[in-house]
């Protein structure tokens, strides 16, 4: 969890201290407990009715009823991933959820969406006792999207959340449902305002006696505001108690301004100072202000401040952190524009630099945006800040980014320009994106010279990602380039080599992969999994897992490639990732294992669910690989027309990203004639597998190509050219498992119908041998014929063993026709005076089945007159007049 929280959010995610004379008022706590049971407390008033101090009296250890989460929103929560990753870190952090929940897990990245959020609410419905969740200052959320995902929390609220919303002004969330049910209680300005009783006893309790006339003329200037009342027990001098009630005029913003400069009035000219020039910084803690205010004594000053009431308050109940009031650091903002406009740049420099220099780079790339300084953006970005864009707090990043890629349109420089595209990146806008870098690059001259190794390796980097998305020949080519941009940068100049290190090394990895150096890939992708634990690359590391498993379904390893991917889902799910593009290659290993163990109902949600996840055009690789899987559920479904579609589909895909790294090229094509086979079309299959693209296919690829090829050759009634490429495989373990065994399996058909029955049993029972271990089945079904299935029950009566696999392949086929135990042998028989072709021998196949001349027809792609003709001359080979007859014939001589 605490690679999640930041520490700032730390500080947002606790009640601020209760200053020191702050008036506890009861009837206000009996409001907030007996709104509690409700769905929703709306506590909605202007600044300064003290709303926030209320709501953390009520919220402290041992006054609420349960345990209560708070979170004191900001700008930075109207991006949809920083709003729930913030309301999931106060949960945490306010110990209202259990360890063992997995909204502890739960990281939102760019990917979240409406999915993600039912998730957090089925959580939220499962925790065991009821939390509140105090959002305080709620009127910082704007986003209309934000305000849609949290109202539908509210459509759907979970009985064991209850919600209290602290805002300026009432939100446009949908709350007059729940008005009109009871489940909302609101308290307002009027139930804020404090009572003549309140009021006399805060000034009591300062040591300040008002007669009523007094209490009465402060009220009436007042309207009891709680911050009015407060500012004026801070300047009123008990020598002359009415000469400072007269000078309360105007409305109430007037009043507010006033009070606010009669405090600072009152406080001597080194805090005056010490408050303005810290103005900057929404929160301070002693060192920042010390560097802020050049003094040495910041520590003993905030402390100080914070006790004498000014405005100044501690927060999460330490003396670590402290923020000013808002009206009041608002005013002296003001005050130090406009009298010291020179100096707003150099204090927020300051502060950038040391957040920089305290490992904190969001808020200091936020302190250099609002000093306009957006060569010092551009050095936090392309040092300590890209890396972040792969974490949970990559949201955080990119709205701190927000002024300077927003400047990038009209001012373009390569600072502005790498902003936009780091936005881009994290918006899955890759055409934005490699649009940005290139116009970056052109500007690299207008770059100090210093500054220039760490931009030139942010644009390699962001130019790796543009060749995953767009140009896969590319990617080890780029990433080779932005490891060398890294040997030649100093550490010193680039902090967070270590991390851009990591992620070129994964490219570099998938790029072997893709390019069927799979060895390579396995080997480096398993020796990144703890380099990107130890950075906190979290994505990335998802990335390798899912990788690893995809790779696992290559090999044939099914049973790990199924175990990868269940456990990859289960940390995508948990932290909110399933929509990142980094969740890609599990969805494409689910559906590539699923189809192989014959599972395409489970293949076909693989497919759908990664097709969605790329929408945005991440990954072109992987959306091949599930484009290719698209193909191949229809292949083994026997659907010609949908693998035809499918395969066009491919086609478009194919030709949208380019030139592809060899494997992947040929993996594709390998793809389409099946769809070819599938469709009865043997011959255009061949032709595209033997057309080539440039050098042959080797490892992965060739051992694909040659079970297609195969299959082409057995279909062209070619058995004796089929055996021929197929005889030279090894019977050993083979590197590929799936292309392997289905090139035994039809290794054996191809041997069965050139008679050579020794060869075809030890094919077949290699075949089992290899695949019953991993559950393997698909390998067996391009076979899926009568013939097929004869060879099985033959393996089952003559080697015996694999019985229960060998059952389910029967199972599984798409005829499984009862072949005898034992085949009788006429010792008279005659083999018939004319030989079977190939052609007839398939037809032969069908006849001790149920099928029917045009069913025979259909599921072998010919006319039904076709198939007549080949049964009268069989009928006439055989010496035969019926198809049972046929049949008995054909076993006696052992051609069934």
């Amino acid at each position: 969890m605490n690679c999640r929280v930041p520490g700032l959010l730390r500080l947002r995610a606790a009640p601020p201290a209760v200053p020191t004379g702050f008036l506890h008022r009861p009837r206000l706590d009996d409001q907030l407990t007996a709104g509690a049971p409700g769905g929703v407390t709306l506590l909605s008033a202007g600044p300064g009715y003290g709303k926030t101090l209320t709501l953390a009296s009520w919220a402290r250890p041992g006054a609420a009823t349960g345990p209560v989460a708070w979170l004191s929103m900001d700008e930075t929560d109207n991006d949809l991933q920083v709003f729930w990753s913030d309301v999931l870190g106060a949960l945490t952090l306010g110990d209202a959820v259990p360890t063992d929940s997995p909204l502890r897990q739960f990281l939102p990245a760019a990917g979240f969406g409406a999915p993600e959020v039912a998730l957090i609410r089925s959580a939220l419905a499962e925790l065991p006792r009821e939390v509140v969740l105090v959002l305080d200052d709620f009127h910082q959320v704007t986003d209309p999207g934000v305000l849609e995902s949290f109202g539908h929390l509210l459509d759907h609220q979970p009985p064991q959340l209850r919600l209290v919303l602290a805002t300026r002004a009432d939100p446009p969330l949908r709350l007059h449902r729940m008005r009109v049910n009871g489940d909302v209680t609101d308290i307002r300005a009027k139930d804020l305002v404090f009572t003549a009783t309140e009021a006399a006893e805060l000034f009591a309790r300062h040591g300040m006696q008002l007669s009523g006339g007094q209490l009465a003329t402060l009220l009436n200037r007042t309207q009891g505001w709680p911050a009015g009342l407060r500012l004026a027990l801070m300047c009123l001098d008990q020598r002359d108690i009415d000469g400072g009630i007269a000078r309360f005029t105007g409305t109430d913003r007037l009043v507010a301004e006033y009070l606010i400069e009669e405090v600072t009035n009152q406080l001597p000219e080194s805090d005056r100072e010490f408050l303005l020039t810290t103005s900057v910084a929404e929160r301070l803690t002693s060192g920042l202000a010390n560097a802020l205010s050049g003094r040495g004594d910041a520590q003993s000053t905030l402390e100080r401040l914070a006790a004498q009431n000014t405005l100044m308050v501690g927060l999460a109940g330490s003396s670590e952190w402290f923020s000013v009031h808002p009206l009041l650091r608002d005013l002296l903002l003001h005050r130090l524009s406009r009298d010291r406009a020179g100096r707003v740049a150099e204090l927020n420099l300051c502060a950038a630099r040391w957040f920089a220099d305290h490992g904190d780079p969001i808020p200091a790339i936020r302190h250099a945006s609002q000093a306009a300084d957006w060569d010092e953006v551009g050095r936090l970005l392309a040092g300590p800040g890209w890396p972040l864009i792969l974490t949970s707090t990559g949201p955080a990043l990119v709205a701190a980014l927000a002024p300077a890629a927003a400047r990038a349109g009209l001012y373009p420089s390569t600072s502005t320009l790498l902003a936009a595209a780091v936005c881009h990146f994290h918006r899955h806008n890759y055409e934005a994106m490699s649009r940005d870098v290139g116009a970056a690059a052109e500007l690299l001259d207008g770059v100090p010279a210093g500054d220039r190794p760490a931009a030139l390796v942010l644009i390699a980097l962001l130019q790796v990602v543009h060749a995953r998305t767009r140009d896969p020949a590319g990617i080890i080519a780029a990433a080779a380039r932005l490891l060398d941009q890294l040997d030649n940068t100093r550490r010193a100049q680039l902090p967070s080599a270590e991390h851009y290190r990591v992620i070129a090394t994964n490219n570099v990895a998938l790029g072997q992969l893709w390019s069927g150096d799979l060895e390579h890939a396995e080997s480096t992708l398993s020796l990144l999994q703890t380099r990107c634990a130890e950075a906190g690359l979290g994505l990335v590391e998802l990335s390798v897992q899912a990788h690893l498993a995809l790779l696992d379904a290559m090999y044939g390893r099914f049973p790990d490639a199924a175990r990868r991917v269940e456990a990859g889902r289960r940390t995508a799910e948990r932290r909110g990732w399933s929509s990142e593009p980094q969740a890609l290659p599990l969805y494409a290993a689910e559906a590539l294992t699923a189809i192989a163990t014959n599972r395409l109902d489970a293949a076909q949600a693989g497919i759908d669910a990664g097709l969605t996840v790329s929408n945005g055009g991440s990954d072109i690789c992987c959306r091949l690989a599930l484009a290719i899987a698209a193909v191949e559920v229809q292949v083994a479904r026997n659907d010609p027309v949908a693998a035809r579609q499918a395969a066009d589909r491919l086609t478009e895909l194919r030709a949208f990203a380019g030139a592809l790294p060899p494997m992947l090229d040929r993996w594709c094509v390998v793809a389409q004639a099946d769809a070819h086979l599938s469709a009865g079309e043997p011959q255009a299959a061949i032709d595209l597998l033997e057309c080539g693209t440039g050098e042959p296919a080797t490892g992965f690829a060739a051992a694909l190509e040659r079970v297609a090829l195969a299959q082409a050759l057995l279909m062209s009634g070619r058995p004796d050219d089929a055996f021929g490429l197929l005889d030279t495989d090894s019977p050993a373990a083979p590197p590929y498992r799936g292309p392997a065994v289905a090139s035994r399996v039809l290794a054996a058909v191809a041997a069965e119908r050139i008679h050579r029955d020794t060869a075809a049993l030890e094919a077949i029972t290699t075949a089992i041998d290899q695949a019953h271990s991993v559950g393997l089945i698909a390998a067996f079904l391009p076979a899926g014929k009568p013939l097929a299935a004869s060879l099985i029950t033959r393996h089952r009566h003559v080697v015996a063993r694999h019985l229960q696999f060998t059952a389910d392949l029967m199972a599984a086929m798409p005829i499984t026709a009862p072949v005898p135990d034992r085949i009788p042998v006429d010792p008279t028989a005659t083999h018939p005076i004319d030989p079977l072709t190939e052609r007839e021998r398939a037809v032969l196949g069908y006849l001790p089945t149920m099928y029917k001349s045009n069913e025979i027809a259909a599921d072998l792609f010919v006319t039904i007159n076709t198939v007549k003709t080949h049964q009268r001359s069989i009928y006439r080979k055989l010496g035969v007049a019926t198809r049972r007859d046929a049949v008995d014939r054909a076993r006696a001589l052992r051609l069934l």
